[in-house]
């Protein structure tokens, strides 16, 4: 009986200290503490905030980066050093009252200073507004002024806020998405009481047009992805080529089967050519590349370093040799990768796999953050405005050592508009010299 008492304490006992080494895990090391997953939406941009209010928002922002972010614990990042200067800048211009509106500029200045692209603030509205028609914005006529401004000051505001790595991104988003947005014109100091007017330059001159700002389905000439319609493919059975199109990187059942009747087609009709297009993909899972790794013919592949930020510790791990779990049929034709300045994040590191790993060739356009950077996102909500705001709290690393601090660069640079072109041109080229394929790494 005493025994069977003492095993009982025993048991109890240990139980405690799991429960207790497990509260205090998730207390202070879990990076996921405290972070937001259910949906919400932002107070409106115009509505007032006490002060108090709005510093208690930014504290708790700065308090999220300094606690999970990896650049906080790293040896002199200076980085850190100016992401404090400008919190303690923007905190002082706080007044009795401000709205949610310049709650997000202020917030924005700051991260803006990280230059993590992961690492971002933005406004949630369900209801957002835009320009109501579409077609100069899509015409590629030069945009001059807004409202009268020169444009150049407006872009030199946006960067000043957004958080970006590459400078072809920040541009690249700011004539496609950030122009078209009511509230995002507004976050870039733009007057959209009335409307908005753009100045735009062509061989016939200039000429203003003047728009509303719309909900989405009313917006004229809007070119729009075919619904539903994110990842698919092409056989060219006549230039022994298959086109696969990526254009978010989703890791389900749907792209996983999708690959496999791709490679399955591609096998049947013998094709020596595969192109995989990510422009504009936008990035997603990780792991949609290493899903299409294992139809390739290759014993396997380097992986990328990183650092993991856990409490007040960094985890790190050393670019590793992945054995690849091949799946059949295997490919051991050549690989093309067609990417633009919108490839970017899970996006880029499918195309980095390739590149680094010397699988095939890119063409395009060098990809839209680069490939040693922070992320894996951590969200959160700031506790007045409801803002939406995410942390970093990995730092990647290039697989490529060698090319640490570049981007991204394609093998061969061309409009993205020509990258199909410019692809089939190096197969046409290829296939009268019938080269043997690259095996990758060993």
């Amino acid at each position: 009986m005493k025994t069977l008492k003492k095993i009982l304490i025993a048991i109890v006992s240990l139980i405690a200290v799991l429960l207790l080494t497990s509260g205090i895990f998730y207390a202070t090391l879990n990076p996921y503490r405290g972070t937001n997953k259910k949906s919400f939406t932002t107070l409106p941009l115009e509505q007032k905030i006490s002060g108090a209010q709005a510093k208690e928002d930014i504290d708790f922002v700065m308090k999220m980066v300094r606690t999970r972010h990896p650049a906080w614990i790293e040896d002199g990042n200076e980085k850190v050093l100016n992401v404090e200067a400008k919190y303690i800048e923007e905190s002082s211009k706080i007044g009795s009252e401000v709205s949610v509106l310049d709650e997000w500029i202020a917030v924005s200045h700051i991260l803006h200073e990280l230059y993590d692209g992961h690492t971002t603030v933005h406004n949630r509205n369900p209801n957002q507004r835009y320009i109501s028609d579409f077609a100069q914005i899509q015409s590629g006529a030069t945009l001059s002024k807004i409202n009268g401004v020169p444009a150049k000051s407006i872009y030199e505001n946006f960067l000043s806020v957004y958080q970006y790595e590459r400078t072809d991104f920040a541009k690249s988003i700011f004539t496609s998405k950030i122009l078209c947005s009511e509230d995002y014109l507004r976050w870039c100091g733009v007057d959209v009481s009335d409307g908005v007017t753009f100045t735009f330059e062509s061989m016939e001159g200039s000429g203003d047009f003047h728009y509303d700002f719309v909900p989405i389905d009313q917006v004229k000439n809007l070119k729009m992805q075919e619904a539903g319609k994110w990842v698919y493919y092409e056989i060219d059975k006549e230039k022994s080529t298959g086109i696969f199109t990526l254009t978010t990187c989703n890791f389900n059942k749907e792209y996983k089967d999708t690959v496999k009747k791709f490679f399955e087609e591609v096998a049947e009709n013998k094709i020596q050519n595969v192109i995989v297009d990510l422009k504009s993909n936008g990035g997603g899972n990780s792991l949609v590349g290493d899903e299409f790794l294992r139809y390739l013919d290759i014993d396997g592949y380097y992986s990328w370093a990183n650092e993991i930020r856990v409490g007040n510790f960094l985890i790190r791990n050393k670019r590793s040799f992945c054995k690849n779990n091949k799946l059949k049929p295997s490919f051991a034709g050549n690989i093309f990768v067609l990417t633009d300045t919108r490839t970017y994040s899970s996006a880029m590191d499918f195309t980095m796999y390739i590149c680094d790993n010397k699988l095939g060739k890119i063409i395009g356009e060098a990809s839209g953050n680069l490939p040693s950077s922070y992320g894996d996102c951590l969200n959160f909500i700031t506790p007045n405005s409801r803002l939406a705001f995410s942390v970093s709290y990995k730092h990647w690393h290039r697989i490529d050592e060698s090319k640490e601090s570049e981007p991204l660069n394609p093998d061969y640079p061309c409009d993205p508009k020509d990258a199909l072109k410019e692809a089939y041109k190096l197969i046409e080229k290829n296939t009268s010299k019938s080269p043997a394929p690259d095996a990758g790494p060993q």
